[in-house]
């Protein structure tokens, strides 16, 4: 598919206008190829055919640089003619990463201070430098970098060692890690980190691959092996996901056999699964466990009081997350409300008003809470014409625009990013509106969501194929915002966009999802094949948006629930009793889910307020979750697919 790239450098106006364009195209494309393949002398034909004054010039220096596998000095060279790329920083990148692996720690500082965005490897050889200089501040970093569940590169392998010589990284931190990479199912990494436990610590051979099937026999039978332990209490963990109760009877019988600091972390593992199943007992094994051992067991403590109104532990749970995650908005907000709920008013307040800041699906809750303000929110930014010029003239979003013409998606994105660097608000939303115009939706909307101070709700909430999206909104009698703000958070209106899993197009439809859709609406046999097409796929989105809605209450939460994860999972995931809409939200087992109908519902509000019309509060919106019933009544769930 082809891009207009209308508004570039007067220079690339002048050679897009010529009849040499389409030419000089073909040969830079052939040119990449040949790289790709690595043929040089076909790649020296094809580059030595494109103008040397073209703007995409430094991609075919690159290439050759790397085709000729050439000496630092020519990377030096290439670094100080194009210094304000990305080709530029990669090889900067390149050059530090050497000298780091050579061990030339005075070089390697040198260079690392030049690299935007390092990568964790070049990180990680940034610490051992300072390690060297004996940095006390490096150490304390270092050992954050370790409490991770997450797979490190082996870079970061030499920093550990040298901890571990100084006596830092101790047996409990090394069990630390190890749990929390049972905790993530990292058990590639859980192996690793067992491997390395002094010999005498280690888990028998097998343990882990014993623990979904023998759970009961790890569990009573404890070894005096730290890693052997953490094994048995892995099993339990596993145990717990699919059946608390069975996890809370084996425990309640072999939890003697383990130390004081064990059964709780086993209970609190129990618990948290139970208030994911939104099990009550969640509750009562939480109290069992005492204070939350991970930031995970304290989230969903919190969510499990949340459900049940009990906002004194609701805030004891916040209090006990770690600081950073306190920080996050989501528990900023239930600290609120918690505190709200206690006659804390002032102290409540404060954080409202804090959060109410923020363009976000908290920011409007935290809004509604506080009294009605007199001063009214400032306009939106309008991008001014020589704003909008400097944009057209960035060498950097000028690469990117073209890169994207020619269908090189990867470096555009990278060359647009790398462009973004330092730019303040007005640049950003300038750009914002760049890319809006050569419909680069996606990029617009991210460009204007970084903005700090000055924003523009046009920009964040763009509105493309609006006659499409109003004439079939009409259609099922949905709200049009809804119908944006659902389909913002899909694809970024990027048309053709599609799924790992192979959802398609604007409102990312499966194909099974689509087939259904179009014999429901008695189309013709392969009339589902259009979905990717913008018209097909939000007239196939909003008919399947609206019989959801219909089979769900006309609830736009469960509705926004149920698109993402299924009618089935919507209507499992509420209570037995009424449940206020946002205790419901922040209480959906999947977290993919769950950021997503806060993203949906937000976005609505926005779109709305761009829209005009009847506007009611995000609180409204959410509503009352009605009671679970028993029986399942005959809707699009029992029969169609999720999109």
């Amino acid at each position: 598919m082809r891009f207009p790239v209308r508004t570039l450098l007067p220079l690339i106006l002048a050679l897009l206008a010529s009849p040499l364009h389409a030419s000089v195209e073909s040969e830079f494309l052939r040119a990449r190829e040949a790289y790709q393949k690595g043929r040089m002398e076909a790649f020296d034909k094809a580059a030595d055919k494109v103008p040397e004054r073209h703007p995409l010039t430094p991609y075919l220096d690159y290439w050759r640089l790397k085709l000729q596998n050439t000496p630092a000095a020519k990377a030096r060279d290439f670094i100080e003619r194009h210094p304000d790329s990305p080709l530029a920083n990669a090889l900067r990148a390149e050059l530090a990463r050497e000298q780091g692996r050579r061990e030339n720690w005075t070089g390697f500082r040198d260079l690392y201070r030049t690299v935007t965005a390092p990568d964790q490897e070049l990180q990680c050889l940034e610490l051992r430098a300072r390690l060297v200089e004996n940095e006390r501040a490096a150490e304390v970093e270092a050992m954050t970098l370790w409490r991770t569940s997450r797979d490190l590169p082996s870079a970061c392998d030499p920093i550990f060692a040298a901890l571990a010589e100084r006596g830092v990284l101790t047996l409990e931190e090394r069990l630390l890690r190890l749990r929390l990479a049972l905790d993530a199912g990292n058990l590639r990494l859980a192996r690793e980190l067992d491997a390395r436990l002094p010999e005498e610590q280690r888990m028998s051979a097998g343990a882990l691959g014993q623990a979904a099937k023998h759970a009961g026999e790890l569990v009573a039978e404890p070894s005096d092996q730290r890693g052997q332990r953490e094994a048995a209490l892995y099993a339990l963990t596993t145990l717990a996901k699919s059946d608390p109760a069975e996890a809370a009877a084996l425990w309640e019988k072999h939890q003697a056999r383990y130390s004081e600091n064990e059964q709780r972390y086993g209970w609190g593992q129990i618990a948290m699964h139970a208030a994911r199943k939104h099990d009550p007992q969640a509750l009562a094994w939480f109290t069992r466990a005492g204070a939350s051992q991970s930031d995970l067991q304290a989230q969903w403590r919190a969510r499990a009081n949340l459900r049940a109104g009990r906002w004194l532990e609701v805030f004891n749970a916040i209090e006990a997350m770690s600081p950073p995650l306190r920080e996050e908005a989501v528990w900023r907000y239930w600290k609120a409300r918690a505190l709200k709920a206690m006659n804390a008013s002032y102290p409540a307040n404060m954080l409202f008003a804090r959060l109410s800041q923020e363009i976000s699906y908290y920011g409007l809750l935290a809004t509604e809470e506080l009294p009605p303000r007199v001063e009214s929110r400032p306009a939106d930014h309008r991008v001014t014409p020589d704003e909008l010029k400097a944009a057209q003239e960035h060498p950097g979003l000028t690469r990117a625009l073209l890169l994207r013409e020619y269908g090189d998606h990867a470096n555009a994105l990278a060359e647009w990013a790398y462009a973004l660097r330092g730019m303040d608000d007005r640049k950003l939303l300038a750009a914002a509106e760049l890319a809006l115009r050569e419909k680069w939706h996606d990029r617009a909307i991210v460009t204007a969501s970084q903005t700090r101070e000055l924003h523009s709700l046009d920009l964040r909430f763009i509105s493309p194929f609006r006659d499409l999206a109003t004439a079939y909104a009409q259609e099922n009698n949905l709200d049009e915002a809804w119908v944006y703000g659902l389909m913002r958070q899909e694809s970024r209106f990027v048309e053709h966009a599609r799924s790992v899993v192979g959802a398609r197009g604007l409102m990312q439809i499966m194909p099974g999802t689509a087939k259904w859709i179009a014999k429901q609406l008695g189309l013709s046999r392969n009339a589902h094949a259009k979905v990717g097409e913008p018209e097909t796929n939000i007239r196939f989105g909003t008919y399947y948006l609206k019989r959801i809605y219909e089979s769900l209450s006309q609830s736009p939460v469960l509705a926004s629930a149920g698109y993402n994860a299924g009618p089935l999972r919507a209507r499992k995931w509420q209570a037995d009793t009424a449940l206020e809409g946002a205790v419901y939200v922040e209480s959906i087992p999947f977290s993919e889910t769950r950021e997503y109908v806060k993203k949906v519902l937000a976005n609505a509000m926005y779109y709305r307020t761009r829209f005009g019309g009847e506007t009611r509060p995000l609180k409204d919106r959410l509503g009352v979750i009605p009671p679970r019933v028993a029986a399942v009544p005959e809707g699009a769930d029992e029969t169609s697919p999720a999109p």
